[in-house]
């Protein structure tokens, strides 16, 4: 990351529209612990989370290229992708028992017209 996190905080939450004291109601901090925040270059994760909650941003995702975040980041991304394919070949295996079980229920209907029509022939 080449931005400190602390700049990062800054631009957004003013480009959300609050002051120093807005933004430190927000986190229960004063405006003189909001200017050191956005004089950081690290910040305390717990700190981050609440900053994250109530500006509604990931600030983990400016660390995401840089290690071991990024490896982190790409397995979890495999992951996902593997469970999403698992998903999508159940998907389609349903799909394709939908349309056998379609094709038996309209030959069976038809089967069953043509034992009525029978019947109806005997009947009479």
């Amino acid at each position: 990351m080449h931005e400190k996190i602390g700049q990062i905080i800054k631009q957004i939450a003013t480009s959300k529209g609050l002051s120093q004291k807005q933004f430190g109601d927000k986190i229960n901090r004063t405006k003189q612990a909001v200017a050191g925040i956005y004089k950081r270059s690290t910040i305390d994760i717990e700190l981050l989370k609440v900053i994250s909650e109530k500006l509604e941003h990931d600030f983990l995702e400016y660390y995401y290229e840089e290690e071991p975040f990024k490896t982190f980041r790409n397995l979890k991304e495999k992951e996902w992708e593997q469970k999403i394919s698992v998903l999508e070949n159940e998907l389609i295996s349903k799909d394709k028992l939908i349309d056998k079980n379609e094709e038996i229920l309209l030959l069976q209907r038809k089967y069953i017209a043509e034992l009525e029509e029978k019947l109806s022939k005997r009947n009479t």
